[in-house]
Parts: structure tokens; C-alpha cells; sequence
């Protein structure tokens, strides 16, 4: 059966084609090798839907803003579109403007002017008139939304602008800094990031690159109450998290960091602070990246995966009420670990086998295990290190 509205199917592309169906609603060029669109793609006046994704092109036409009925510009992964032409903000029925892959150096100016867009895959954040965070105010939008180089905003003033926190129907935000680039002062950014504050709704988040060396009151369980991923990568200056674990919708959460130390929460450490709150309750996935070299972990939900931090020197760990014992495999690719500190675990009994292939061990420190009375020889043996304190 031949589709609606079409005399017949076509399989490759020419600009030839164009003027042949000036009728067109539904235009698909996706994966066509294309390097160039001709300027007769203006003359589709009646084209509602334009897929030029995964193309080769460097620019599109000036001609395509005749198309006013258009409702879908999808150029997303054409990783040679640099720019977008300034008449796209005259395309007042775009609905959805897919742009993410694309090596935009910024945005059409004005983004603003489209009033009936609801899906904006990324915004490149610019320090002229026309191309700042305003231009999302009163937009809006639907789904996910990436804004890059922040680190252009000069101030919270203008981070407010973005209006995120009205943007109800918003489920996933990323936001990030240029990783190389030159950043403001730690305290500015700070400023910056809690402008920033999304609506409850949300439900993804992604932080990258943000030089602040502490997160936001925002990053709480009042705020992101329906967040079930979070994302933080390359926050080099932050050496201290937000408390995930008070997340009571946290299913998974990725650690991608460049600071050479983590202070990690996780479990019930503390029950006196939050007694009728259970610790990540339906957490099913965490990934730590990059190059931890100290951790401190209160808890012990994630305790067996600490065997894969192999560029770690220093590890704490501790505040469990539950545990009798630590994962036999535990310590076993820890080869770089200088210091270890065990605290708060009041029914831990034994120690594993494991601990004694740390071989560069300096400092072991135990404290607060009352039901671990001795240190058997063979978690001991072959271990060189300064001393070790039992309280």
C-alpha cells in the first residue's frame, strides 16, 4: 500500500525531487549523506515536518524561514552545522527544534520570539542581547533541555531569567560549564547554579563542569522530590556532596569526578538527624568514575563496589549498625591504599581475608567496632604498615 499523499516512494534523494512535491507535509532526509539543502526547500510551503539528522551539512538555507507551517526542524548528530541561520526565530509554528550533536558555537538570536515551542533539545547560552538565558522565560517547554557554557552568565540575575522553576512540565535538565574554559569566582558560580533551580517536577539531572566547591539548598528532597537520576561529572572543586541519600525517588546515581577527594554519604549514618527516613530507598544503580584518591563512605550499601576505586590512597568507611562482616573481595584491587579508617560499626565481627593484600597500607584505624574484639593473623599477615588503632 503506498503512503497518503505521496504518488510513489522514493529511496535516494536529489534536489530535483523538491519540486515535484510542493504539496509535501512530511520531509525525511535522515542519514542521506547530505553536505548541502538546496534553497527550493523554501518552496515546500505546506511542510510541517523537516528530519535532516545524521547528515553532513554545514549550514541550512536562509530560504527556510518561508516555511512558516513548520512545526519539526530535527537536525540533531549533523556534527558539521556549526550555525543556524538568524531567520529561525521567524518560524513562529515550530513546536520541537532538535539540536543536540550539532557543534553550534551559539544560538539563533531570539529564541525567544517562538512562543509555541515546546521541545528545545539544547540552548547554547551567549553574552550578547538576544542570545542570553532570557530567551527561555517564557517558553514553555516539554521533556529535556541541555544549556552549556554557563560560565557566560554573569550573574544570578540573569541565571533567574531562564524562569526554570516555572517550567513544570520540564523532566530533564542538563547544565554545564565549559570543562576548559575560564570560569568566575567559585562563588559566583554558586550564585549562578542556585538561580538555577528547576521545578519539583523534574525527574533527570545532570550537573557537569560546575566550579562551585560546595552544591545548592535546591539539591534536597523538597526540590527534587520525583528525581530519579542524577548525574555529576568533572565538578573538580567540590569536595563535599549534597545529601543524596535524603532523595526519597533516587534510583540512579552517577559520580564522575576530577577532585582528588569525595566525601560520600550513603546509608543510615545518622539516625538521630533523620529517624523516620530510610537511606536511599529504591536506589538501584551507582557508578563512581574517574580518579577518587580519597572516599569517605558512610553506610554500606556500596561497600562491594569499592573494590573497583584501584587509584585510591585513603578510604573511610563506617556508620552502620547492621553489618557483621565486610565483602570478602572488598580490598582486593586496592593496591594504591595508604590509609584505611573502620568506624562505627557496632556489629562488625571479623575483617576479610582481602585487607591483607594491601600492600602499600601505611595507617590502619579502627574505632567504635565493639563486636570486633581481635584482628585475626591472617587478615594481618604480610601487612607492613605504621600502626594500627583499635578503640
Amino acid at each position: 500500500m503506498m503512503p497518503v499523499g505521496f504518488p510513489k516512494v522514493v529511496s535516494s534523494y536529489s534536489p530535483s525531487l523538491l519540486k515535484r512535491f510542493v504539496s509535501l507535509r512530511v520531509l525525511n532526509l535522515s542519514y542521506s549523506k547530505l553536505e548541502q539543502l538546496p534553497s527550493s526547500i523554501g518552496d515546500l510551503v505546506h511542510l510541517r515536518y523537516l528530519d535532516l539528522s545524521r547528515n553532513n551539512i554545514r549550514s541550512l538555507p536562509r530560504s527556510l524561514w518561508k516555511l512558516q507551517n513548520m512545526q519539526t526542524l530535527d537536525v540533531h548528530n549533523c556534527y558539521s552545522l556549526s550555525c543556524l541561520q538568524k531567520q529561525t526565530s521567524q518560524l513562529g509554528s515550530l513546536r520541537i527544534l532538535l539540536l543536540d550533536g550539532c557543534p553550534l558555537t551559539s544560538m539563533p538570536p531570539r529564541i525567544g520570539l517562538l512562543t509555541c515551542l515546546k521541545t528545545l533539545s539544547c540552548f547554547i547560552v551567549g553574552t550578547k542581547k538576544g542570545y542570553q538565558l532570557r530567551e527561555l522565560q517564557n517558553l514553555n517547554l516539554y521533556g529535556l533541555i541541555s544549556i552549556t557554557y554557563l560560565e557566560r552568565v554573569k550573574n544570578d540575575t540573569g541565571a533567574k531569567e531562564a524562569n526554570l522553576s516555572a517550567k513544570a512540565n520540564l523532566h530533564s535538565l542538563s547544565m554545564s560549564w565549559d570543562i576548559d574554559g575560564p570560569h568566575r569566582y567559585e562563588s559566583e558560580e554558586v550564585k549562578v547554579l542556585e538561580a538555577l533551580e528547576p521545578h519539583p517536577n523534574l525527574k533527570y539531572l545532570e550537573i557537569v563542569a560546575f566550579g562551585g566547591f560546595h552544591f545548592l539548598n535546591w539539591i534536597n528532597h523538597s526540590v527534587l522530590e520525583k528525581v530519579i537520576s542524577i548525574r555529576i561529572k568533572i565538578c573538580k572543586n567540590c569536595l563535599c556532596l549534597p545529601p543524596f541519600e535524603e532523595l526519597p525517588s533516587l534510583e540512579s546515581l552517577e559520580l564522575q569526578y576530577g577532585s582528588e577527594e569525595v566525601e560520600y554519604v550513603e546509608e543510615d549514618d545518622v539516625h538521630s538527624r533523620f529517624p523516620t527516613r530510610r537511606r536511599f530507598p529504591y536506589l538501584k544503580r551507582l557508578r563512581i568514575w574517574f580518579f577518587l584518591k580519597k572516599l569517605e563512605v558512610h553506610g554500606g550499601t556500596c561497600l562491594s563496589s569499592i573494590s573497583n576505586l584501584s587509584t585510591l590512597t585513603s578510604l573511610r568507611i563506617g556508620a552502620n549498625n547492621d553489618a557483621t562482616s565486610l565483602p570478602e573481595e572488598m580490598f582486593k584491587n586496592l593496591t594504591n591504599l595508604e590509609y584505611l579508617s573502620i568506624f562505627d560499626f557496632m556489629n562488625l565481627k571479623e575483617l576479610p581475608t582481602s585487607l591483607a593484600s594491601l600492600n602499600a597500607l601505611k595507617r590502619l584505624q579502627i574505632e567504635s567496632c565493639e563486636a570486633l574484639h581481635s584482628l585475626t593473623e591472617q587478615g594481618l599477615e604480610g601487612l607492613t604498615f605504621t600502626h594500627t588503632v583499635i578503640c
